[in-house]
């Protein structure tokens, strides 16, 4: 094997090697982080805040009481202002949409409105696990 071809390979097994080591670092990262496995539900979101608080801060029981009132407050609070802003990014998502359409071809319009089938089944399947109110829209483009 030429010389030539031997730090071809090498080169390859060092950038294979790094993909690798930065996937699995990336997804201790992500797992430490909290990014996997997020609870949709908001009650179950707030518990886990809640503890992790109560843990990382030693939160006394008369404070974590009130930290509880907080958390439930403010879920309110973006429950409300995501009732509010779904009709309006549901316009603009429309808005986008028929502008795409307005640069594909008949085959990509086509090709798009099974993308957005797929998108709306997957938003459906969310809503039905507990993530989103029914009336939302897709959380796509």
């Amino acid at each position: 094997m030429s010389p030539r071809v031997k730090g071809t390979l090498l080169l390859l097994l060092v950038f294979l090697l790094g993909v690798a080591a930065g996937a699995l670092a990336f997804g201790l990262f992500g797992a430490e982080m909290g990014w996997r496995n997020r609870p949709r539900d908001p009650e179950r979101f707030r518990e886990l805040v809640l503890k992790r608080l109560t843990k990382e801060l030693d939160l006394q029981p008369e404070q974590r009481q009130k930290v509880e009132a907080i958390l439930r407050e403010t879920g309110q609070e973006f429950a409300r202002l995501k009732v509010d802003m779904d009709p309006r990014i549901r316009e603009i998502r429309g808005h986008s949409r028929e502008k795409m359409r307005a640069v594909l071809t008949p085959e990509q319009r086509t090709k798009l409105e099974v993308l957005e089938k797929e998108w709306e089944r997957r938003a459906e399947r969310r809503r039905s696990e507990g993530g989103r109110p029914k009336e939302g829209g897709s959380k796509s483009p």
